[in-house]
Formats: C-alpha cells, sequence, structure tokens
C-alpha cells in the first residue's frame, strides 16, 4: 500500500478526494512538517485492530511462560477444562 503525505491544511480542502482514495493508499496528515494523523480505509483499521490482539494475544503467551516456565498441563485435562473435548 502506498502512502500519501499531505499538509492539514490541504486535508481539509481535498477531504472527500481523500477518503476516496483510502482503499489503494495511506493519508499521512502533517502539521508543520510532523505527522500527526494517519487515514486508512475501514478495512484497513480492522485488520490493523486484529493484528494487534493476535500479537498481544501471543506476547500474553511468552510472558506466561516465562513467569512458569515449568508450568504445564495435560492436553487431555486442557481439553476437558475448556469443553474443547465435548462435541
Amino acid at each position: 500500500m502506498t502512502e500519501r503525505i499531505i499538509p492539514l491544511s490541504e486535508a481539509k480542502i481535498q477531504f472527500h478526494e481523500l477518503v476516496r482514495g483510502l482503499p489503494e493508499r495511506t493519508v499521512i496528515l502533517v502539521r508543520h512538517g510532523r505527522p500527526v494523523a494517519a487515514m486508512v480505509d475501514f478495512q484497513g483499521y480492522e485488520e490493523l485492530l486484529s493484528r494487534i490482539e493476535d500479537l498481544e494475544d501471543r506476547l500474553s503467551v511468552f510472558e506466561a511462560r516465562a513467569e512458569a516456565p515449568d508450568m504445564r498441563i495435560a492436553w487431555e485435562k486442557l481439553k476437558a477444562e475448556t469443553g474443547l473435548a465435548a462435541g
């Protein structure tokens, strides 16, 4: 995906055009040459949130392993406790 960097003052004027172009590119809004916001299409936004959630889940697993490296549970016991064995 490409990016378009545009001053906030110009973005106000071109807002509708920028929104229409979002599926093809991300828009970075700058004020005084510094990034202040990003515009992405809604699907891209949802994908980012999903990816963050997945990465947070993975991080939690690694943190839990680091806190209790010897704590293990048998697969059969886990299935029974979580209801995965049912069905």
